[in-house]
């Protein structure tokens, strides 16, 4: 709700920027008080780090664009749909085994992301 008031006030553009900029400073803050280092970081691990926060970057953008321009309830209820992806990656790339109940439930997710829609 606060990232839809914040869009309303300031618009797309800057509300995203400025919840991207303190969430940043905020991590960057919990990494230094507990103490954490990037000494003897893996190459591999910080480049699919890197990709994960391209794409992780892109849904708030596009999080905060559908709070922008659509009604918060039905905005959330389909993010919250997000694990669906998850799932599909898991299986397919990383050669995770789906049971018949993992297809019954992302039917239902799929079916109830499109009646919340309508």
């Amino acid at each position: 709700m606060l990232a839809k008031l914040s869009a309303q006030r300031l618009g797309h553009w800057p509300s995203v920027l400025i919840y991207t900029l303190i969430s940043a400073a905020t991590t960057l803050t919990v990494f230094t008080v507990t103490g954490k280092t990037l000494r003897d970081m893996d190459g591999t691990g910080a480049l699919q780090a890197a990709a994960a926060g391209i794409l992780g970057g892109l849904a708030v953008v596009f999080f905060q664009k559908a709070l922008s321009d659509g009604p918060v309830s039905t905005t959330t209820a389909l993010s919250a749909l997000y694990p669906i992806i998850a799932v599909i990656f898991g299986a397919v790339f990383l050669r995770e085994r789906l049971t018949p109940l993992n297809y019954v439930g992302i039917a239902l997710a799929l079916a109830a992301g499109i009646l919340i829609s309508l």
